[in-house]
């Protein structure tokens, strides 16, 4: 099959000079799809260079303790301490290229497939994939640069949109309601392509209809649309409702991408310069009562502090699983004020992670709790379940945004309740390329 590398030499000129005043995507050494294989082979490189970007923002939590003897502290002792605004030359910089490098594989697949293919169920798979993938690009970049969603907050900043292959294209950042209007435009149009109901394992870090409900359902519970919320994620568990029981010896870890509850092993979120130079926190630990199973399936005692078994290995890849969707049912269900229901997500998800006996007397605790005792109960088993997946800066952020304390290197640094850092500074290499950022 003829290759022909896609704009060339002469359209790397133009990147140089425009490129690199905003985006600074380069597409050289790419091609000209022209076969199923060519555009599938886009998507994989979409697929590929996803950001590792969670796996930081469990350093900006309760979750972890900073190594100071770790070589690698250095490098990541300022996304701990915060320090966004003047960070060491040395500090790794929070990803903002990369989800637009993405992206640009995805406007390359929907800008050409319907020109050099006819549909059919492989095409429309593909196809869908890349507006999902597109719409989660958007998703991630705003829940890390932009406030979160609100009815007073849809007029603020949020985040250049990328939708177009346009190489002299300004990235102005759109308003927050304008950047959710194109990720739910985005996820919707790409769901109703999709021809594949769940992916094989080992190739389940693509999109499937389970990976766009499960979401869907996280877009709507970020955005407070609880009912929505519940409805996307009873979609993905139509296909899918199983959970690990822990309680069975030699049970695979939840995260695993094997493992029954999986729905899209994409993204990692335990990085080695994130894993070297951190510990579990006592406030993450201490969140585990007797009786919890996952305290020694997710953690390690080492020298004396405890390390996180949960990633360290692709297999550990996670963007979207079954548990997940349970407590997000869970929380809705309370928000709306039905307690019953709450209650029956909540207690399905603790009988696989805590002994007989120890499940026992939570659903009875449980059960006599007041709604706000419940939602309380139902956050902190997210705190538990969901623990260096990378969503709890998030769950933070989008809920009572607490006064977190660190200190490193003798230094003693506050996040204050409602602190503005919790809305991450864009880097400052991208601020630089594009200065529009900041409008």
């Amino acid at each position: 099959m003829k290759k022909i590398v896609y704009f060339g030499m002469v359209m790397a000129a133009s990147a140089l000079t425009s490129c690199n005043k905003y985006l600074d995507i380069q597409p050289v050494g790419t091609v000209i799809p022209a076969s199923e294989s060519d555009f599938r082979g886009l998507m994989t490189s979409s697929y590929t260079g996803f950001p590792a970007h969670k796996s930081y923002l469990s350093l900006r939590t309760d979750e972890l303790l900073l190594d100071e003897s770790s070589t690698d502290a250095a490098r990541t002792k300022d996304i701990y301490l915060w320090n966004d605004q003047n960070p060491d030359p040395a500090t790794i910089a929070y990803p903002y290229l990369a989800f637009y490098k993405c992206i640009f594989y995805t406007n390359q697949i929907i800008s050409t497939i319907d020109e050099k293919l006819a549909s059919n169920a492989t095409v429309d798979q593909i196809k869908g994939e890349a507006y999902l993938m597109r719409s989660y690009a958007h998703f991630e970049l705003l829940n890390l640069y932009s406030e979160v969603y609100s009815a007073s907050n849809v007029g603020l900043r949020g985040v250049p949109l990328s939708t177009k292959i346009d190489l002299e294209q300004r990235f102005v950042p759109a308003t927050i309601g304008e950047s959710y209007a194109q990720i739910v435009a985005d996820m919707e149009k790409g769901t109703t392509l999709l021809t594949v109901d769940d992916q094989v394992k080992g190739v389940n870090y693509r999109f499937s209809k389970r990976a766009a409900h499960a979401m869907a359902s996280r877009v709507h519970l970020y955005r407070g649309e609880w009912q929505q919320a519940i409805d996307a994620a009873k979609k993905a568990l139509a296909i899918n409702d199983k959970l690990v029981d822990l309680n069975v010896a030699g049970s695979q870890l939840p995260n695993d991408f094997e493992s029954v509850e999986m729905i899209m092993a994409l993204e990692k979120v335990s990085i080695p310069e994130v894993r070297s130079s951190s510990f579990i926190s006592p406030s993450l630990l201490s969140a585990y009562s007797d009786g919890d199973l996952r305290k020694e399936r997710y953690f390690q005692k080492r020298s004396g502090d405890y390390v996180s078994l949960k990633g360290g290995d692709n297999r550990f890849n996670v963007s979207f699983r079954n548990a997940d969707l349970y407590l997000t049912m869970a929380e809705c269900y309370v928000r709306l004020g039905n307690t019953a229901e709450a209650l029956k997500y909540l207690s399905a998800l603790k009988k696989n992670r805590f002994t007989a006996d120890t499940y026992t007397k939570e659903t009875k605790a449980d059960a006599s709790l007041s709604k706000e005792q419940l939602l309380d109960a139902v956050m902190l088993e997210r705190k538990r379940e969901l623990a260096l997946e990378g969503l709890r800066w998030y769950d933070l952020k989008r809920t009572t945004r607490p006064t977190i304390t660190h200190s490193s290197f003798g230094r003693t640094v506050t996040l204050q309740q409602n602190d503005p850092r919790y809305v991450i500074r864009y880097p400052q290499e991208a601020i630089n390329n594009n200065p529009d950022l900041l409008k």
